[in-house]
């Protein structure tokens, strides 16, 4: 818990690292840099405030909050409610359009270049022609890709200077531009993939999910499966070609990810859930939990969430029932792992990555 202007600001889920805090240098440049101007007389658009710190603080005529994770609106609005935040705010898909053109933008730039690009394309095709972005980001984290995207929207472009590590690019000026696709394509195995910017692994199927592809367990008839952190839907879109008549539920914590994998996956037996916890599926209804879980929070390596996903995957599986991972070798899963199912044994590894099969 951190306090910043009479505010107390958390993570949520809460993180067992206790040196992740729910903001950065990046987040109070975006509002140091607001100072000069009277936010309550314009409509304000946000882009990747993950926990609610630059929600809570600006006070718009309108504000849109673009969320792209259940987690995300999850902790907003706790973070809101919890400071009795008197101002309004309306949360928007990444894909939708705010119903008034905003004039000021604000983005704590993605590790995603790609959701960057996304993000940028999203502000210019609905915001007004005299509209102007504040972007942040750690002096460390700076890419010379910033600058060219940012110039692909905008005509003027510049940096400030650093100011705790941190920096800011001022956009103004949008292009005229017709709408692009923010749709990018790969192949794997005769099969087009497509998947909006900013999901995880746009050029090409990522090598653990490859290696979990190619070691899943025995797929009868009529499994119920899920495919957790499902991304673009390639894992159980690969389980429908193998077992038709299986069900395959396909639940992602982004939003972008989950329509990426309904451009991918059809059917009356594919479901899909925008959700960040498994609290909404009752205890023993399914026989097989796939995944390749993340452990980063943009920047940040947290384990806490992939160790939560394991013991609410226990949960869900009947008896007897498997989850199946793949992970990176250091992060040494079956630790964990161990403390949760009655097997843990593993099925394949390489170089990089491991598979473990863990039975309940």
């Amino acid at each position: 818990m951190h306090k910043t202007q009479g505010l107390k600001i958390k993570r949520y889920p809460a993180s067992t690292n206790r040196s992740l805090q729910a903001w950065s240098a990046a987040d109070e440049h975006i509002l140091l840099q607001l100072k000069d101007f009277d936010t309550t007389k314009s409509n304000v658009i946000t882009y990747g405030d993950s926990f609610g710190y630059l929600t809570a603080q600006v006070d718009a005529k309108n504000h849109y909050v673009v969320v792209d994770s259940a987690s995300q609106q999850g902790a907003i609005s706790k973070n809101i409610a919890e400071n009795k935040v008197k101002w309004s705010y309306s949360f928007l898909t990444p894909l939708a359009k705010p119903a008034l053109k905003p004039t000021i933008g604000l983005m704590k730039i993605p590790k995603s270049l790609d959701l960057f690009e996304l993000f940028l394309d999203h502000f210019t095709q609905h915001a007004s022609v005299k509209g102007q972005m504040i972007c942040s980001f750690m002096t460390r984290h700076f890419s010379k890709q910033m600058v060219e995207i940012s110039e692909r929207y905008f005509d003027d472009v510049s940096q400030s200077k650093a100011i705790k590590k941190s920096r800011l690019l001022i956009l103004k000026t949008p292009k005229k531009r017709q709408k692009r696709d923010v749709i990018s394509t790969y192949s794997h195995e005769n099969d087009t993939i497509r998947q909006y910017f900013g999901v995880f692994s746009s050029n090409s199927l990522d090598h653990a999910s490859q290696l979990l592809i190619q070691n899943l367990p025995e797929l009868k008839n009529e499994m119920s499966v899920l495919d957790l952190g499902c991304g673009n839907g390639i894992i159980g879109k690969v389980v429908l070609q193998k077992s038709p008549k299986s069900t395959v539920h396909f639940v992602d914590d982004s939003y972008l990810a989950l329509e990426s994998a309904k451009l991918n996956v059809e059917g009356d037996n594919a479901l899909f859930h925008h959700l960040h916890t498994l609290d909404s599926f009752a205890p023993d209804s399914f026989d097989v939990v796939l995944t390749n879980p993340p452990f980063h929070i943009e920047h940040e390596i947290d384990i806490s969430l992939p160790i939560r996903l394991f013991k609410e995957s226990h949960r869900i599986l009947k008896p007897g029932g498997e989850l199946r991972v793949v992970a990176n070798h250091h992060l040494n899963y079956k630790t964990h792992l161990d403390k949760v199912f009655n097997s843990v044994e593993v099925v394949a590894e390489n170089e990089k990555y491991i598979v473990y099969s863990c039975v309940k």
